[in-house]
């Protein structure tokens, strides 16, 4: 009722530019910001549309104009940008009257702390699965000429399908498969890599490009590519595999091992250190659960803004920008806690696929 009572109010009352802030309230409004922003960096989104992003949830309407006062980006990059998010329906745009300016609002319903709707997460993870399914079965044909390969592979791709598992189970709620065998462990020893006798770049390209997420960074596409059909790969590997530069593939590792999305072994003696992706749906599942984490403990710190808007608020009288800002602050502690709520679902999918990793490690070993 009061969602419906803050819409009918929205719509009666004129349409027109919102003051931006300044002075001291600047520094809470970048404080904002870069909270949004390090989430966007945290889920691989691109950085100029995440900061649009981010500026529109402080606002909730902005022109053009306005944003590149705030943003710095030319009028192009914020106009394809804002075009990107209204073909996604994650803005709606109307006109104020007797002006030829547009003001660009952000559809809460559709997105939360970042810009990708979940809608169409969950309908690209669906087409990736079908595309999985399809290609191993192509691989069957290959099994009797290279079993190992084959079979690395298929599970592999099942790690993969495992992640969009977890998902369906999260965004839908319901479970269509048991989680897959994925481990690889009786196939190959962690410190070997595999060589596949066939080729595997088109299928390396075609996964990373339906799961989408790191479309705005395609170096970085292309190498964990590698790492989603291979597990292990040296620096010479990725070299080989990819076409960059060694400098360039040594910056990406450094990056990835920083968040811990893949790891190292330690060095052998005269060997090119193997670096390595155990399980692709846990890597990105953890990272997932690392940005909830970080969402979460950024509650305290809203408090605490809140607490000292509050206060000068009652110092210094009821001025228009503060009660602003109050009112923005304590609508991202409602959205904390909400989004708290609502996660509790995946928190309890992820426990669920740590506790079938272990079993499945348990039954190779056993193997």
């Amino acid at each position: 009722m009061i969602d419906i009572l803050k819409d009918a109010k929205e719509r009666m009352e004129p349409m027109k530019e919102v003051e931006l802030l300044s002075g001291q309230l600047k520094e809470i409004e970048q404080q904002i910001v870069t909270f949004y922003k390090k989430i966007g960096k945290m889920l691989g989104l691109t950085p100029r549309a995440t900061e649009v992003f981010a500026y529109l949830s402080v606002y909730d309407t902005l022109t053009q104009e306005q944003l590149k006062q705030l943003t710095g980006f030319s009028l192009s990059t914020i106009s394809a940008t804002l075009q990107s998010f209204l073909q996604t329906d994650i803005i709606s745009r109307s006109i104020i009257p007797n002006t030829h300016k547009n003001l660009y609002r952000i559809n809460p319903e559709r997105v939360r702390f970042a810009y990708t709707p979940f809608a169409r997460i969950i309908e690209d993870l669906e087409k990736l699965d079908l595309y999985i399914v399809e290609k191993q079965r192509d691989f069957q044909d290959l099994r009797s000429k290279y079993p190992i390969a084959t079979k690395l592979l298929h599970r592999r791709l099942n790690s993969l399908r495992n992640y969009i598992e977890a998902q369906r189970r999260i965004m839908k709620r319901e479970k269509r498969f048991s989680f897959f065998q994925e481990d690889v462990s009786e196939i190959i020893p962690l410190n070997e890599m595999i060589v596949y006798p066939f080729e595997t770049q088109e299928l390396e390209r075609e996964l990373l490009d339906i799961l989408g997420y790191y479309k705005s960074d395609p170096i970085r596409n292309r190498i964990l590519s590698v790492f989603f059909t291979h597990r292990g790969a040296n620096q010479q590997t990725l070299i080989d595999a990819t076409g960059f530069s060694r400098s360039t593939i040594s910056r990406y590792l450094h990056k990835d091992l920083e968040r811990k999305y893949i790891r190292v072994l330690p060095r052998e003696y005269r060997k090119p250190q193997i670096y390595y992706l155990e399980s692709i749906a846990l890597s990105i599942l953890s990272a997932i659960r690392k940005t909830d984490t970080f969402i979460f403990s950024n509650a305290p710190k809203f408090q605490e803004i809140l607490f000292i808007l509050q206060s000068d608020q009652q110092s210094n009288g009821f001025r228009r920008d503060t009660t602003f800002l109050i009112a923005k602050i304590e609508e991202i502690i409602g959205q904390i806690e909400a989004f708290k709520n609502d996660t509790r679902s995946f928190r309890q999918v992820y426990n669920d696929f740590l506790e079938f990793l272990g079993k499945d490690t348990l039954v190779n070993n056993q193997m």
